[in-house]
């Protein structure tokens, strides 16, 4: 069939021509003057995707071509008609774009507040930058990526809609964030930092953790303020596409907080799920890990590390047990699909050995007598202490954690564009879905239009022959009341002659 304005191809089924957007058979239309409101409107809006300016992505062509489809797609969501019910849609189209336009591989590690998500990231960073303040939580989504020049730090702070919006979901329970806050006069400092310009500072390597604490620190009132940082380090031996990501912990006081979090889950790449070695996998955790699983193509991404494994009464069989408990979960087909799959990827960690390891020469005298403690539960004795901490990092494991994340990373490429696959697959089926449940609720509110429309006059007809045998009730009622007032007069009439006739 051939438009008859623009003389393209067009389906048979179409009402307007995809390419111009004129009406494609007038005929197909009773009301003419409602036909050319539309047809204008559709010329308007093929004029519009006509005009659409594509963010052309140059690492992957076919990456390109979704995306050009995608803009289009969010175009119309955007109208009118379809803006107020398409929130979610055009959430998942903007992750989308950032992932298309971004051709990062994002590894994030995410868990429950004080899972060790920051100490596990500090240990596989090699010094400590991600926050491990013992109060509040992990507060600011926080980034590491490999930099070519200088080490750097980057900051974003809140604009007052996103601050509002903060404040508003701080829960009952955030007395510690609300005392910290007032003590540092939070309020006060607020001007000065909601809606504050991005920072961005080189330091030096010794400059780095101090400068980064400045931020993060809960000590620090500049840190309430700051949605996001990102951290450039020189030695970082990763792919510079490559990104670590410090999430919020997903049960914060502060549900923004915590809804940031569950957001990235979309986004994310790889995860790294941190539960407590000493945790049963209770509903919270597992509904956690099953949304993790079902928001990535390949399970294979995903990695459970148990994380505080040296706080188990006897780490090394109390893990053994643990563990098999936890396959026993996610074994089944919406996680690792086989308990062989769920035994690779569940591992133990003890981070904060680890770190207390590597800085021995700097720890403080609690710092050593908190190892040494630690010693003793693995029967280390205090005189024996430095001659064995190649042991005590060989126990933390954190050297099997780095090798399962360079697995990972080795194959980011492949695992970032079959992310950008799936993704494009289910937004695409999911608007189809979207458009179908419109014109299916428009056909029933026409049919029931239809029907109301045919029973009013159904009802009105009714009313009409009510009328009308009202009508005629009440004309023979009249006609017989006449025929009883006549014959009334002639009773009466009768009556009074002969009365007279008595009377006289």
């Amino acid at each position: 069939m051939k438009c008859k304005n623009c003389s393209s191809t067009m389906p048979e089924s179409v009402y307007f021509c995809p390419s111009c957007g004129h009406i494609s058979d007038e005929t197909q239309f009773k009301n003419q003057d409602i036909a050319k409101t539309y047809e204008q409107k559709m010329i308007s809006i093929v004029e519009g995707l006509r005009q659409q300016q594509h963010i052309h992505v140059d690492w992957n062509s076919t990456a390109d071509r979704y995306t050009k489809v995608m803009e289009q797609l969010q175009f119309i969501l955007e109208l009118p008609e379809f803006k107020n019910n398409a929130d979610n849609l055009l959430q998942r189209i903007n992750i989308f774009f950032d992932r298309c336009r971004k051709p990062e591989f994002h590894v994030a590690f995410i868990g429950t507040v004080k899972a060790g998500k920051s100490t596990l990231i500090n240990a596989l960073l090699g010094q400590n930058l991600a926050s491990t303040s013992v109060t509040p939580e992990t507060a600011v989504l926080t980034k590491f990526r490999h930099s070519e020049g200088s080490d750097y730090v980057n900051v974003e702070f809140y604009n007052e809609a996103e601050w509002s919006q903060l404040w508003s979901s701080i829960s009952d329970n955030a007395d510690v964030f609300k005392e910290e806050y007032k003590t540092l006069k939070g309020e006060a400092k607020r001007p000065d930092w909601i809606g504050h310009a991005p920072i961005h500072k080189e330091v030096s390597h010794d400059e780095l953790e101090k400068e980064v604490e400045q931020w993060t620190s809960s000590k620090k009132v500049e840190h309430y303020f700051v949605k996001e940082v990102e951290i450039g380090l020189r030695d970082f031996n990763v792919p510079k596409s490559v990104v670590f990501v410090d999430t919020p912990g997903l049960d914060d006081a502060v549900q923004y907080r915590s809804n940031v979090t569950r957001a990235y889950l979309d986004r994310a790449n790889a995860v790294i799920a941190c539960v407590k070695a000493s945790d049963s996998m209770t509903g919270h955790e597992l509904n956690t890990l099953y949304r993790i699983f079902t928001n990535t193509s390949n399970p294979a991404k995903v990695h459970v590390v148990g994380t505080q494994w040296d706080t188990l009464n006897n780490p090394q069989d109390g893990w053994a047990e643990q563990k098999q408990e936890w396959v026993k979960y996610l074994s089944q087909s919406n996680c690792y699909g086989s308990s062989e799959f769920a035994q690779q990827n569940i591992i133990h960690a003890a981070a904060h050995i680890n770190n207390l390891v590597r800085d021995y020469e700097k720890l403080s005298e609690d710092e050593r007598w908190n190892l040494t403690s630690i010693a003793f539960k693995f029967k280390i004795r205090e005189s024996e202490l430095e001659q064995k901490l190649d042991v005590l990092e060989e126990l933390s494991n954190i050297a099997n954690v780095r090798h399962k994340v360079d697995e990972i990373v080795a194959k980011g490429e492949e695992y970032r564009f079959k992310d950008i696959e799936k993704s494009y697959a289910a937004l695409q089926e999911d608007i189809r879905k979207y458009f179908v449940e419109i014109k299916t609720d428009q056909d029933e509110l026409l049919q029931t239009a239809n029907e109301n429309i045919e029973t009013i006059r159904a009802k009105f007809e009714k009313a009409k022959k009510d009328l009308d045998d009202l009508q005629k009730y009440r004309q023979q009622l009249t006609n017989t009341l006449k025929l009883v007032s006549e014959d009334t007069s002639k009773r009466i009439e009768a009556l009074s002659k002969e009365l007279g006739r008595i009377v006289k």
